[in-house]
């Protein structure tokens, strides 16, 4: 009979870990699964775990038995009977063997779901891989980006070269400081195929192409991308994919309590066809009209069943994801775990759009305290409390679009080459305080935007004529382990 006895080091952190509410996977080590084979992203694979499990007694400052997990060093650390881990050597830690069950009689937890196999196998890698965490502080002090845009000077051009295109002019430098020659231009039907599809979504007629091809032009490539973008109608058709995708405009019908939301349809279309200013763009969603307000209206999805399906709270996190590309969404229910974002952050900003003062709700639970309404940046600016709904929105406006919220044009000039490129200054979209790969690239673009009317139009045309754009495509794995570099644009799927 195997002997029933568990260490005491194993009883303390057995009990540590029982809010985590995982079982065992295996009986045997034996059936213990092999390490993921892939590079582990904390805040992909990893994170989930921990914060669905753990997050109650040992994270937000919570430290049950001395264990914390707000950070990698606390992590490492373990509880008060010693580290719960081995970095590198997942098949020795305690977390493993306890999650894995390799001990009948100290099975984590005693009762409730297991964890799969594939759960165990991630958690085995991360290990192995030195435990790479994300540490919002860490993150922080490493890159903190300005709200304000750098004054950034143009790079000379090289009219011998023919870098004149003030994105290859860029370019240029960064592939000098990376050790990088510049590919050969893809050929000019495949860039016209390229440059169709991405500004009016069809293929060029045979004609056309047959055209193109034969001209000796040396302008030939700016002169067609401003004939495509000239294109009101198939502009605004095409384009109608990336907003109403960004801005949820397609939900509808039966299956909502309010019957759905109201569509801005025509709005968008007609904002698109017209070109109309961005700055212009985002005010009337933000602070809308008749025509646009079912962009912040949102959706009650029968009924509100939790706190963040309030409509208000649904405003906050598109507004903020769709124009300053950040992602309020966990920090709607409690304090992120994977970055500095709030509770506060995200009733600061949906209190804006409510009615009423909204309560601080974590988690479903309220915590009797009422949200203050602010922008996510003190600095940007203040919204007055004292002001009507349509007041504060009004002023949020305002301030978003306003030229000391840099991260505003960033965040659409991050969009933008995302769309053409296949891949954005800074990835995710949606962490626009994440470091770009090209910081003075993306604000001089920001800049000339808005130097230029927040015409998105001038700024297309600066990247679609670009030698960059007319690169030869290239496959980026996503797991790839070092740092990201520009070659071309990356492989991408049709809309």
């Amino acid at each position: 009979m195997k002997h029933r006895y568990v260490c005491a080091r194993r009883v303390g952190v057995l009990a540590l870990l029982t809010i985590m509410g995982i079982a065992a996977v295996a009986e045997s080590p034996s059936a213990l699964p092999e390490p993921a084979k892939k590079t582990i992203d904390f805040a992909q694979d990893i994170h989930s775990i921990l914060a669905e499990r753990c997050a109650e007694c040992h994270m937000k400052g919570k430290a049950k038995g001395g264990f914390s997990m707000d950070t990698r060093d606390s992590f490492l650390k373990g509880s008060e009977d010693g580290p719960t881990v081995i970095e590198g050597n997942s098949a020795e830690s305690e977390l493993i063997k306890l999650v894995a069950g390799l001990d009948p009689d100290a099975v984590m937890p005693p009762k409730g779901e297991r964890l799969s196999e594939e759960q165990v196998a991630l958690l085995r890698a991360w290990i192995d891989q030195g435990v790479k965490w994300y540490d919002a502080a860490s993150a922080e002090a490493a890159y903190k980006p300005s709200l304000n845009l750098a004054n950034v000077e143009l790079p000379p051009a090289n009219e011998t070269a023919g870098i004149t295109n003030p994105v290859d002019r860029f370019i240029n430098g960064y592939f000098e400081a990376n050790k990088v020659a510049w590919p050969t231009p893809v050929s000019d039907a495949v860039f016209a195929r390229r440059v169709y599809l991405d500004t009016i979504g069809l293929l060029p007629p045979p004609e056309e192409l047959d055209a193109f091809v034969a001209d000796t032009a040396a302008d030939k490539y700016e002169k067609l991308a401003a004939n495509l973008l000239g294109d009101n109608l198939g502009y605004a058709e095409n384009w109608m994919t990336f907003w109403n995708d960004h801005l949820r405009n397609d939900f509808s019908g039966t299956g909502y309590i309010d019957g759905g939301r109201k569509q801005i349809t025509q709005w968008l279309f007609d904002a698109l066809y017209q070109n109309m200013p961005y700055d212009q763009f985002a005010t009337q969603l933000i602070n809308p009209t008749p025509e646009s307000e079912g962009f912040v209206n949102g959706i009650v999805w029968r009924g509100v069943t939790a706190a963040a399906m309030r409509p208000s709270i649904q405003a906050a996190s598109t507004v903020s994801q769709v124009f300053l590309g950040v992602n309020l969404k966990c920090a709607s229910c409690h304090d992120s775990f994977i970055d500095h974002w709030k509770l506060v952050d995200s009733y600061g900003m949906a209190s804006v759009f409510s009615d009423e003062p909204l309560e601080l709700v974590r988690c479903d639970v309220a915590q009797g305290k009422q949200a203050q309404i602010k922008f996510l940046w003190d600095e940007a600016g203040t919204i007055d409390p004292s002001r009507t709904k349509t007041g504060r929105q009004a002023q949020l406006a305002r301030i978003i679009t306003s030229e000391g919220d840099g991260f505003f044009t960033r965040a659409i000039m991050n969009r933008i080459w995302a769309k053409f490129m296949g891949r954005g200054f800074i990835e995710p979209l949606d962490k626009i305080e994440n470091e770009p790969w090209n910081s003075e690239m993306l604000d001089w673009l920001s800049r000339d935007l808005i130097n230029n009317g927040y015409n998105l139009k001038h700024t297309m045309s600066l990247l679609l004529a670009s030698r960059a754009y007319r690169l030869p495509s290239v496959s980026t794995p996503e797991d790839a382990k070092e740092k990201y570099v520009f070659t071309g644009p990356e492989v991408r799927r049709m809309n």
